[in-house]
């Protein structure tokens, strides 16, 4: 397999007295402070204050955890408060431990938060490049990282205190080092750190867990069944350890035994049920005499919605085969469809728009296009996937994984995100290998 290039390769340098460093890295320096400008400048632009649904409980959670109370959640009439309260586990823990070190370092602040979520998104770059220099070459490395550090959607979720840009950041360095692993008789700590950033990834959000059939599929076409199976097993134990005190607080405090969160109970449900239209959204069930929307409420609701709503899920989705079919389609549809369906998350429910006065409806129009010819050029790049080639094969599984598991579960047009650096890896690196095969025909020709 062709190594990926060294940031210290023969390039043109850039000198300040005694001082050399490499072009490749003034130019990863360069687009990290942009995208990190580009995403504070945002933050502090918006108005966006998380006042219930999924960010205002990781900010509850994470400013509990910050005040010493421990993971857990309290009630006034209408939503979660800041509060010693009763344990939980509804939503994957990683971005509240993540929040509560930035407010325990600079005080209990949604704009801390927020510039958090910045920083966050701004150390993805480097990874981007990594990537991209890694499955194809140097070139589709910077464009993808300059792409994904000034991309419209990229930027404008940050404000919003959802745990994607943690995510983004544990996913692109988990396959970093699956990709490059060091060239010396102790390449398995490569395999270990990725082991222990699945796990990470996996605390964060659920879809981290792709990550081992990924690298299994990679680690199989690059090195053959033996290396692949003892990679596996190694990643799959540093993860499984990784992840095992979660699940231990978990049964001590829920009684029940809980992976990593309650709310995945509640998503599988809302994917095969009768009310199901393959996008996130309460279900009508009454289990025990509350409601999905109630059951993070009480502990003891939270382990017996996670126990029924599993049951009655595949209960239902082996029950109802054509029912199933349909679903799929419109999972698929809701997870890559445009995310400027998202607006109202963005404008606090809407509740603050943004202003001017029509910024609002030319951001869903930025939102949507450039969305679109990034998903596009990226689907014309599939051909250049399917080639026996393991370093195309990780992204030809790696789509097909991520479509499954929302197949599995259900949809939303937030849950792209993530695979938004990817879509710019395939788009470029297919570009960039079109260029070369012009220039050594154009060499041919002139030769000839």
């Amino acid at each position: 397999m062709r190594a990926i290039p060294a940031l210290t390769v023969s390039m043109p340098r850039w000198r300040a007295g005694a001082l050399r460093v490499p072009a490749t890295a003034v130019w990863l320096a360069g687009l990290t402070l942009l995208a990190l400008a580009l995403r504070l400048f945002w933050v502090f632009y918006t108005d966006t204050t998380p006042l219930g649904g999924d960010p205002h409980w990781y900010y509850v959670v994470g400013a509990n955890l910050a005040k010493g109370y421990g993971f857990v959640a309290t009630r006034n009439e209408l939503n979660e408060i800041i509060a010693p309260g009763k344990p939980t586990a509804y939503w994957p823990p990683g971005y509240p431990f993540a929040l509560a070190a930035a407010f325990k370092l600079f005080g209990i602040s949604n704009t801390h938060a927020q510039v958090m979520n910045a920083l966050l998104g701004a150390c993805a770059i480097p990874f981007v490049y990594v990537l991209g220099s890694a499955l194809f070459d140097r070139r589709a490395g910077l464009a993808s990282a300059a792409l994904y550090a000034t991309f419209p959607s990229a930027i404008v979720w940050t404000p919003v205190l959802f745990p994607e840009p943690l995510f983004v950041l544990l996913f692109l360095a988990a396959l970093c080092l699956v990709v490059v692993p060091p060239k010396t008789e102790r390449a398995w700590l490569a395999v270990a750190g990725f082991g222990l950033l699945t796990g990470m990834a996996a605390l964060t959000r659920g879809e981290g867990l792709l990550l081992l059939p990924v690298a299994a599929v990679y680690w199989l076409a690059r090195s053959g069944w033996r290396l692949a199976l003892r990679n596996t097993a190694i990643a799959v134990v540093l993860a499984v350890a990784t992840i095992a005190p979660w699940t231990i607080r978990n049964a001590v405090e829920l009684r029940a035994f809980i992976p990593i969160s309650t709310n995945s109970a509640s998503v599988l449900r809302i994917g095969h049920s009768p009310d199901a239209q393959g996008y996130t959204d309460w279900t009508t069930d009454i289990v025990g005499g509350f409601g999905m929307e109630e059951s993070h409420f009480r502990p003891d609701w939270e382990a017996r919605g996670y126990r029924e709503y599993t049951r009655r899920a595949i209960a239902y989705a082996f029950g109802h085969p054509q029912r199933e079919l349909e679903l799929s389609g419109l999972k698929i549809y809701h997870v890559y469809r445009s995310d400027a369906g998202m607006m109202s998350w963005l404008t606090t429910l809407d509740s603050t728009p943004l202003k001017p006065e029509g910024l609002q409806d030319a951001l869903w129009y930025l939102l949507t296009y450039s969305y679109y010819v990034l998903l596009f050029a990226a689907i014309l790049s599939v051909p250049v996937w399917l080639r026996r080639d393991p370093r195309r094969l990780l992204l030809a599984s790696l789509f097909l994984f991520w479509t499954a598991f929302h197949v599995v579960f259900t949809g939303d047009v937030r849950y792209h995100l993530p695979l938004l650096p990817f879509f710019a890896i395939a788009a470029f690196g297919t570009a960039s290998l079109a260029i070369d095969r012009v220039a050594v025909r154009g060499r041919a020709n002139k030769t000839g």
